[in-house]
């Protein structure tokens, strides 16, 4: 064995073994699973030789008591191994289903607790497909991979040993075209596994260009990129069908190769007994053609279980991967922080998103518990970036983000994230009532908190408007509203829980003139001794925040108040006179 194959070997027994300890939890399912085996393993041979007896002595003997007692038996083993092949197919099923169940939601729970740079590189479709139908083929590796092979291995060998005792000569005239039916297995196993392995392969690809397709269709539609988009699915469409095509032919050769090898071994069987055995009875021969049946018939299957379990190997192999990967999970920190009081520092803050091209340069300001600080700066400055850092969807390379004099890191996040609102200018609501998405799932937010929170914003008789108020569905990412609509469900949801820490990130770019009117005075409101962090390229709308924080290519370059600023007649002012004299015109 070469290095190479010795080193994947070690790797799949690694595997097998981890894939197993996933059915610890449910230790009873596994116990039933094996007595389970056990007992078809020790019917198995019993009816053959019930078989063998009837036909050499009470049917030879004309014993019709005899034939009629043993005819009975033959009925109860069949009822009996039905009855037994029945429960450990619905055991090992059963476990199977209760070993994904607990996978998946480990490798959900798990996905929810990375960070946004393991989203940034990850697509999404790969995911999906880690979670779903990566998690259910490991449900056949235990279903219809490695049981039901160590439960066939266990009864060819209980069938061998019962014919060697029977007699060893037709045994081995059995056995003589083993050799062709091993070298036809391994050639089937083989070729199936590898364009097994393609098809999960071009599967994944196909989740990951369907979702992301699905989501920008509306870019799709306006650019008129249809046919463009669909030759690329065609392509990977047609691949994954060639794949499969590939695991048709081999099973398609597969098959009629056991049947002929089997049919074969029968008739050596027949040709034997007649021409050269003299011992050899109807019975014996009877029996050795049912003993042969019960050994092709699990070789038969057996090649292509080793494919299903080997598939579960593999998939396994890339979820475990994602598991183990633990260098992207977000730490939790320790410190409790039941009430924020609001102080905001950054010392001096590097933060790259790729460990290299950093968009922030040495950041320092602070902001006063009740204090509002506004982030102007041009497209890519790293306003938004900021923001990440507060919330933690992102930590900083170089330096601290401090909130009451804690670094955030340290901050348990449950604590951190429940105490800050954030309103971003991209809304995103999940499929669900409008209720739903203003409280996601913070029980202790009721409706007249909800109704409270939306009435101080003039948006009230907004959701009274909607067909079923607060029950209203909003579909699937929101579609059913406008932008300003779900802009204003986004503020809603903010204030409703009412937080210590307020960041609205170009909260008001999808409303109307009017509607931001009712949402400024609300900011305002809302603003009042709670420490705030303001977003905004329309400078008309920050004027009142007590410190404005001008960035440049990642650098602070101005802070002070409005007025402070516009005396100053730097970047600030010259932002602000070309925004009013755009007004003007």
């Amino acid at each position: 064995m070469s290095t190479e194959a010795s080193s994947k070997f070690i790797l799949d027994v690694r595997l097998i073994g981890r894939i197993i300890s996933l059915a610890r939890p449910h230790k009873l399912l596994v116990v039933y699973s094996i007595i389970l085996t056990i007992l078809l393993t020790i019917l198995a041979p019993i009816r053959p030789l019930l078989v063998q007896y009837t036909i050499d002595h009470p049917i030879m003997n004309k014993d019709t008591e005899g034939i009629t007692f043993y005819s009975a038996l033959i009925l109860i083993h069949l009822l009996l191994n039905s009855i037994v092949l029945f429960a450990s197919t619905y055991v090992t099923n059963l476990l199977g289903q209760k070993v994904i169940k607990d996978l998946r939601s480990r490798v959900y729970q798990h996905i929810l607790s990375l960070k946004s740079r393991f989203f940034d590189r990850s697509k999404v479709g790969m995911l999906v497909t880690r979670s779903v139908s990566d998690v259910e083929t490991i449900s056949s590796f235990f279903s219809q991979g490695f049981i039901s092979i160590v439960g066939d291995l266990a009864q060819i060998f209980a069938v061998l040993v019962v014919m060697f005792l029977t007699s060893w000569q037709l045994t081995l005239i059995s056995l003589s075209v083993l050799p062709v039916l091993l070298i036809a297995s391994d050639f089937f196993r083989r070729g199936v596994r590898k364009s097994f392995q393609t098809v999960r392969s071009k599967v994944s690809q196909m989740n990951s260009f369907i979702q992301e397709q699905i989501v920008g269709m509306e870019v799709v539609q306006i650019f008129g990129k249809h046919d463009q988009e669909f030759k690329k699915f065609e392509i990977m469409n047609r691949e994954h069908r060639k794949a499969n095509e590939m695991s048709i032919f081999y099973y398609a050769i597969y098959f009629p190769i056991v049947e002929i090898l089997s049919s074969l071994a029968l008739g050596l069987i027949i040709w034997w007994s007649i021409g050269f055995s003299t011992q050899a009875s109807a019975g014996l021969i009877t029996a050795f053609i049912l003993y042969v049946n019960l050994i092709f018939r699990p070789i038969r299957f057996i090649a292509d279980r080793f494919n299903t379990m080997q598939m579960g190997i593999v998939s396994s192999e890339r979820i475990f991967a994602l598991l183990d990967d633990i260098t992207d999970v977000e730490d939790e920190g320790t410190e409790v922080i039941k009430k924020i009081k609001g102080s905001l520092a950054f010392k001096d803050v590097w933060f790259a998103y790729d460990e290299e091209n950093f968009v922030l340069k040495g950041v320092d300001f602070n902001v006063n518990p009740g204090h509002s600080l506004a982030i102007v700066g041009a497209t890519g400055a790293g306003k938004s970036s900021i923001i990440s850092l507060i919330t933690r969807l992102y930590e900083c390379q170089k330096g601290a983000v401090l909130i009451d004099g804690i670094d955030v890191k340290k901050i348990q996040l449950n604590y951190l994230r429940n105490q800050i609102g954030v309103v971003l200018q991209d809304v995103f609501l999940f499929a669900g009532s409008v209720e739903e998405n203003i409280r996601l799932k913070n029980n202790s937010i009721d409706q007249d908190q909800i109704k409270k929170a939306a009435s101080s914003i003039g948006a009230l008789s907004f959701i009274d408007k909607l067909e079923g108020g607060l029950n209203y569905d909003v579909k699937e990412r929101g579609v059913s509203l406008s932008g300003g609509q779900r802009q204003l469900i986004s503020f809603i949801r903010a204030m409703a829980a009412n937080p210590s820490v307020l960041i609205l990130d170009e909260a008001t770019s999808s409303v109307d003139t009017e509607t931001e009117g009712l949402i400024q005075q609300a900011i305002h409101k809302l603003m009042i001794n709670r420490t705030s962090i303001v977003i905004a390229h329309r400078l008309s709308t920050i004027r009142n925040a007590d410190s404005i924080l001008v960035l440049d290519q990642g650098k602070v370059i101005e802070l002070g108040s409005h007025d402070e600023l516009i005396n100053r007649k730097g970047t600030y002012y010259t932002l602000f006179e070309n925004q009013y004299k755009s007004k003007m015109d």
